[in-house]
């Protein structure tokens, strides 16, 4: 009897609890469904529609519904008319990421992998992408293919096949386009894109546009370091990154291929230009200032860009200064103990313990040979396998990951499938099998060459593994989620115009500060600077590895004399001859070891050239600087009357200055510097404060290259390693090279008595 009416009592409770259960359901608002505003479709461009949450995300929309529940906008990207767990924004990112992952297609997991490499619209003005009408032209933003063919015409890149047909859902953006054509193409792609999840029944995964830095208006990333260093700090780095994020953001341009953090160690390296500088710490300070600015410190999040930044572990320690996109430079060299943790390492570990979104790896492999010693890191020993940065488990597992603690996305560098997949058997390796290689060492996108099919054989035939696999889709997708993309990829173009306007002065005000900033005084002797006597008769000449520029002739004649000055047609008839010098010649294909001598029809010892860097026995000539020797003529001319000699050197490398600098009175060094910012040195508006980045070489002593043998095996070495920077290199040189070399430093020292070393620069 007890045991009757105990359960007699507990059914009573189950129906309490169930009848509660139903008056609850029954009092709580049904979902309701907003279908979505189209269906046809996707050759003509249309209009997303915007549902804005009062406390949450805006969704944005065009082939997909809304769901609204309890007042709140949801986006049904799968159109089945259910709020699963991974639309639902109020959720963790890591439940919607699990929740997403088993819904996708092998297709679509195929398409998280690879970047288009080139995804650009044909318009590069708002005005060029309208029709007579007004309308939008949706073939000037994206090719316009096929609709649901997935024939091998139709998978061209930035093109509705693309997507449709390879399931793409990323590309890099190559053309800096004004506000309005950005937000078009943004939305174009992204429309094609859900349009093809609703045709296939699939997950809408929002079209992702990375771009390389578009930095227009500002001085080259080497000024921004002479800015910096000069500055004492990188308040105004960090304001740039703050602004420019919403000039991106604007656009829908949400992650950034770089920026370039290699450090400078190898002079010739021919990249030197894209970085910021030979100081570890300079360098870590930008790249955290870079974060914050673009990122903020919270992680990613909408309105942010995440930051790719290049080239893991760093490409600086280019063997002689080859570079790795080209076999010939796929080398690597640590010749000196500790020193991938004192200088290699120490901006990369800066920009993760900021929490950077994404790390590229380069194409080069270290060496483990008898040119470089031992390194550890953290007190783990570093030997890595002599396979390419993307393909390596050393490089992205075991030291991006387990010891720098790097918790973002791997973006390899473009094309490492084809060709530069160094210390790899291409011969008898599949492009199936090389993706599988580069997905299981930890990469997880950006490989291009616009085979889809071989990632897809690569997933479906158990070359890649399932928890690869799932690592790769869930880094990108996490990203993906933290910056908003799912709830609205799309921008509104009157908002983006607005908040584009709204920072304009600002960046305006910001790119003549930076430019001024980035200008440094190399040499004032006697005070030949600034200039300030405007009754002065000029001589204006122009010097590139082409010969003079006409137009920069012309440029400087008007800056002259609009402040003044006579223009003469005659360093002899001159008080002041003003150079514009901009050398050459710099190349990562160049069949010669470059050459930083300012020199014209020079011979070197040819080589191999893109494959091969040994040498061939025959002779190469070169020009870094056409008519080099018309500079002491001029200097001589102009002396003789009085006069000074000004130059105004582009630093796109670490110049030898020997032919240039003892003919010279003052030298001002700009990185890509606007001509307003190096007029504003040279007369004086502006007291020079920016230092150099990078040491400028003293002479080819210091970075002569010598056949060794070393246990047999005969190595191309350079005097001064390929992995210490300049401003350090001379510790690690024979003093016996440094004794016959001017002012006896690796450094270059001028008649002035001044060494040209990194955080030099001269002021009034």
């Amino acid at each position: 009897m007890k045991r009757i009416i105990s359960i007699l009592l507990m059914a009573a409770m189950m129906l309490s609890l169930f009848g509660a259960a139903l008056a609850e359901e029954a009092a709580a608002p049904a979902a309701e469904y907003i279908p979505a505003p189209a269906v046809a479709g996707p050759t003509e461009y249309l209009n997303p529609v915007f549902y804005k949450n009062e406390n949450g995300p805006t969704i944005g929309v065009v082939y997909t519904g809304v769901i609204l529940v309890d007042g709140l906008y949801f986006k049904d990207s799968n159109n089945n008319q259910e709020l699963d767990p991974y639309e639902d924004w109020r959720l963790p990112v890591e439940e919607r990421v699990a929740d997403i992952l088993p819904r996708l297609t092998i297709a679509q997991r195929a398409g998280l992998v690879i970047n288009q490499m080139m995804a650009s619209p044909t318009a590069g003005t708002y005005e060029q992408a309208l029709n007579e009408d007004g309308t939008v032209n949706m073939s000037q933003l994206i090719t316009i293919t096929a609709v649901n063919a997935n024939s091998e015409e139709n998978l061209g890149q930035n093109s509705t096949g693309a997507i449709l047909g390879n399931r793409s859902v990323a590309g890099v953006l190559r053309k800096n386009t004004d506000i309005k054509t950005g937000v078009l193409f943004n939305n174009a792609v992204n429309q094609v894109e859900e349009y093809a999840a609703a045709l296939n029944g699939e997950v809408a995964i929002p079209f992702n546009i990375l771009s390389n830095p578009m930095n227009a208006g500002y001085p080259g990333s080497n000024g921004f370091a002479a800015a910096a260093i000069g500055d004492g700090n990188y308040d105004a780095i960090k304001r740039f990154a703050e602004l420019d994020r919403v000039v991106w953001n604007a656009k829908g341009v949400d992650e950034m291929y770089g920026p370039q953090i290699d450090l400078v160690t190898d002079p010739r390296w021919n990249r030197n230009s894209g970085t910021y500088s030979e100081i570890p710490e300079v360098t870590a300070g930008i790249a955290t200032a870079l974060v914050e600015g673009y990122q903020g410190t919270d992680g990613i999040q909408d309105g942010d860009v995440a930051l790719i930044m290049k080239h893991f572990p760093g490409d600086g320690a280019a063997e002689n200064g080859f570079e790795s996109h080209n076999a010939a430079g796929q080398w690597r060299i640590y010749a000196t103990e500790g020193s991938l943790e004192k200088y290699q390492l120490v901006g990369f570990q800066a920009a993760i313990d900021a929490g950077v979104a994404g790390i590229m790896p380069g194409y080069s492999r270290p060496t483990l040979d008898a040119r470089s010693a031992t390194q550890t890191y953290r007190g783990v020993e570093f030997n890595a396998a002599e396979l390419g940065n993307a393909y390596n488990p050393d490089i992205i597992g075991k030291l991006l990951y387990d010891v720098m603690g790097f918790k973002g996305f791997v973006n390899t560098d473009s094309g490492i499938i084809n060709g530069k997949a160094y210390g790899v058997d291409e011969e008898n390796t599949t492009v199936a099998e090389r993706y599988a290689m580069i997905i299981e060492a930890g990469s997880d996108t950006g490989a291009n060459g616009m085979d889809y099919p071989a990632v897809r054989e690569a997933i479906e035939t158990g070359l890649v593994s399932q928890a690869a696999l799932d690592r790769a889709n869930t880094h990108r997708l996490t990203a993906l989620f933290e910056m908003g993309r799912f709830e609205n990829p799309y921008r509104d173009l009157e908002e983006s115009q607005a908040a584009y306007d709204a920072v304009a002065e600002e960046i305006a005000a910001l790119q003549v500060e930076l430019n001024n900033k980035s200008v440094v005084l190399l040499k004032n002797h006697e005070g030949a600077l600034p200039l300030t006597d405007t009754s002065k008769k000029v001589y204006i000449a122009s010097f590139t590895n082409q010969g003079e520029k006409d137009e920069t002739v012309e440029e400087w004649k008007a800056i002259f004399e609009e402040a003044g000055y006579t223009i003469v047609r005659k360093a002899a008839d001159a008080d002041i001859a003003f150079l514009d010098v901009v050398p050459g010649s710099i190349s990562n294909a160049a069949n010669w070891m470059n050459v930083l001598d300012l020199v014209e029809d020079y011979d070197v010892p040819a080589r191999g050239g893109s494959k091969d860097h040994s040498k061939t026995g025959d002779t190469a000539t070169m020009t870094s600087l056409e008519d080099v020797g018309k500079i002491p003529e001029i200097a001589e001319a102009v002396h003789a009357n009085g006069g000074v000699v000004i130059a105004a050197l582009n630093c796109s490398s670490p110049w030898i200055l020997s032919n240039l600098e003892p003919y010279c009175d003052g030298i001002i060094a700009q990185y890509s510097s606007s001509k307003q910012a190096q007029w504003n040195v040279l007369t004086g508006a502006y007291n020079p404060t920016g230092k150099l980045p990078i040491t400028l070489v003293s002479c080819n002593d210091v970075i002569a290259v010598n056949d060794v043998e070393i246990d047999g095996v005969v190595y191309e070495l350079c005097v001064s390693p390929n992995d210490v920077p300049g401003y350090d290199k001379d510790q690690y040189i024979d003093p016996e090279i440094l004794a016959k070399v001017p002012g006896g430093s690796y450094a270059y020292f001028d008649a002035d008595g001044n060494y040209s070393r990194s955080g030099f620069g001269l002021s009034y």
